[in-house]
């Protein structure tokens, strides 16, 4: 969705060829306003700046290598290719976004398009192999998501153990969409939004006003501990916690005052 929403900001006025490619025409304009209005403009400069002083040295004729240096290449002007879709960078963007549509919920409905087809599968459920027989699939098919998993006979996967490289995946995943988000919104790529922290608005889906909402995301939840051996977390929240026990120092200092009293009236 980040994708097509910087798409549909490339086919708007952002798209940076409708700002460059008549540049060339908006500099002619200019240079003939100022031609137009150069006694004007010259009255206006020696009003502010003063009339300037005749320096007695004559001006020569400059060639056009004499004004540009070496740095500037000539231009020889070229026709872009336009046609009834755009130029290149609309082309571009139309392909961009009809593959994004078509990749759409890809991998959500990957299971469910394989089934549909006889060649991979039986269409009879009868004669399906169960992983034990050729018979129907008796085991209760589980939802979707990674706490669910714990009661799929097909899916060996510790859930209190996530994989770190799934979780690395998912936050480069994170990471490219908030970039994609900030170039939309006109920000930096690396622009970090600190109103999040103090606004809890929307609807959680992510989403700006114009994005599409049509798939259904199955995000990976932290999975419960089952059943684990808390004993190491009591044994280091009791020595975290405040000791209000007296010190052995203390009493011993407590008792050697009394005595030393008694001592000193003896005498």
């Amino acid at each position: 969705d980040a994708m097509l929403m910087v798409a549909n900001r490339l086919q708007g006025p952002f798209n940076i060829e409708a700002v460059v490619q008549p540049i060339d025409v908006k500099i002619s304009e200019a240079i003939m306003t100022m031609q137009d209005n150069s006694m004007h403009v010259s009255a206006k400069v020696f009003q502010g700046c003063g009339s300037p002083k005749p320096s007695g040295v004559g001006r020569s004729a400059r060639g056009i290598s004499d004004v540009f240096s070496g740095r500037f290449k000539h231009f020889s002007h070229e026709e872009r290719p336009t046609t009834t879709s755009g130029t290149s960078l609309d082309r571009l963007v139309i392909d961009i976004k009809g593959k994004l549509l078509e990749s759409k919920r890809f991998w959500s409905k990957l299971p469910d398009d394989i089934c549909a087809r006889g060649q991979f599968s039986e269409q009879d459920d009868e004669q399906c192999w169960n992983s034990h027989a050729k018979a129907r699939y008796f085991p209760e098919v589980v939802k979707e998501g990674l706490t669910n998993q714990i009661n799929n006979p097909e899916v060996e996967i510790d859930i209190t153990r996530p994989d770190t490289l799934i979780r690395q995946q998912i936050m480069a995943l994170r990471v490219m969409t908030n970039k994609l988000k900030n170039a939309y919104n006109g920000n930096d790529i690396y622009f970090q939004d600190s109103s999040d922290e103090g606004s809890a608005s929307g609807s959680g889906s992510g989403c700006t006003e114009g994005c599409t909402t049509e798939y259904s995301y199955v995000g990976t939840e932290e999975a419960p501990v089952i059943g684990a051996d808390r004993s190491d977390e009591r044994a280091a929240a009791a020595g975290h916690a405040p000791s209000h026990r007296p010190s052995p120092r203390l009493l011993l200092v407590s008792l050697a005052v009394p005595l030393w009293a008694v001592r000193r009236q003896c005498r």
